[in-house]
């Protein structure tokens, strides 16, 4: 049997948009202002994931370069997204910066703790359906 669908769209009807671009949108350009973009929160929890889970295979050996990386590039994503898409001042960048350089380069995973916790309300990540789908 056939599922019944209501009709489609007019002929002059604009397509609607897609919902990845939406959550898009909503990384770079969330409708409520907070400390940290979406997307410096998604920027910090994944490289954080990516770095130290993968630092589990060199059975640890690699941890003075994994620290060093997660610093280098969590700081430099989180200035590039603050500075850029947020408008922040470069010091406010800067001190934003250095604070995901140092949640990024701990040598242990930050998803589950407090400070994960934090990284997710700070930047709106914890209300990321309800801002997405507007419910």
């Amino acid at each position: 049997m056939s599922e019944l669908k209501g009709p489609g769209p007019a002929p002059g009807d604009p397509a609607p948009p897609h919902r990845s671009a939406g959550l898009l949108r909503w990384l770079f350009r969330p409708k409520k202002a907070r400390f940290l973009l979406p997307a410096s929160g998604v920027w910090i929890l994944v490289l954080d994931w990516l770095l130290f889970s993968s630092n589990v295979l060199s059975a640890w050996l690699a941890t003075p370069v994994v620290i060093v990386l997660g610093f280098v590039l969590g700081s430099g994503g989180t200035f590039l997204a603050q500075r850029k898409a947020a408008g922040d001042t470069t010091l406010r960048a800067v001190l934003k910066a250095i604070l995901a350089g140092v949640v990024v380069g701990v040598p242990w995973p930050v998803g589950g703790t407090l400070v994960g916790g934090w990284v997710l309300l700070t930047s709106g990540l914890a209300d990321a359906r309800k801002e997405i789908l507007g419910r």
